[in-house]
């Protein structure tokens, strides 16, 4: 039995022209909205915290700090699940994944050099990077986007 006979027609083809262009900007206006709430998030819990503890003579902390981290890759788990099922990228498992594990490294090296809207942009390029490894003409133009993104954000980082 020919194996892409079981596929879905929309699943065997990559999309071209307005349908293309309609995901890549679905995801890149995602990332960049995941990115933005993560960084407000993570701002707000340690301006609490800051407020909070600003009269406390020993240690003090809340408990906003420890769950801000956590609660930004549920909140980026749930909007990319919904994004990618409602602009049909699949497979979701193959891409979510990496883009929420390895997200933090670019997301990371860019608030420390450029800026929260310099470093949300980099969230919409890094989402929409990843979403393009899903099609077969667009791998390569993905995959190197992510790679070198990743390494860039690893010599800023570690050097």
């Amino acid at each position: 039995m020919n194996p892409t006979s079981t596929q879905r027609p929309e699943d065997s083809t990559a999309p071209s022209g307005r349908s293309l262009v309609a995901r890549i900007a679905g995801v890149a206006g995602a990332g960049a909205v995941l990115a933005y709430l993560s960084f407000g998030l993570v701002n707000w819990a340690d301006r609490y915290n800051t407020r909070t503890c600003a009269d406390a003579p020993d240690f003090c902390m809340t408990l906003w700090p420890v769950l801000a981290i956590p609660a930004s890759f549920a909140i980026a788990l749930v909007g990319l699940i919904v994004v990618y099922r409602l602009l049909s990228i699949r497979p979701g498992l193959a891409v979510i994944p990496p883009t929420l594990l390895l997200a933090p490294f670019p997301l990371t090296a860019a608030l420390s050099t450029a800026g929260m809207w310099p470093a949300t942009a980099v969230g919409a390029i890094w989402t929409t990077a990843l979403a393009l490894t899903v099609w077969r003409p667009y791998r390569i133009l993905g995959l190197s986007t992510a790679s070198m993104l990743l390494l860039a954000s690893f010599v800023v980082i570690y050097r």
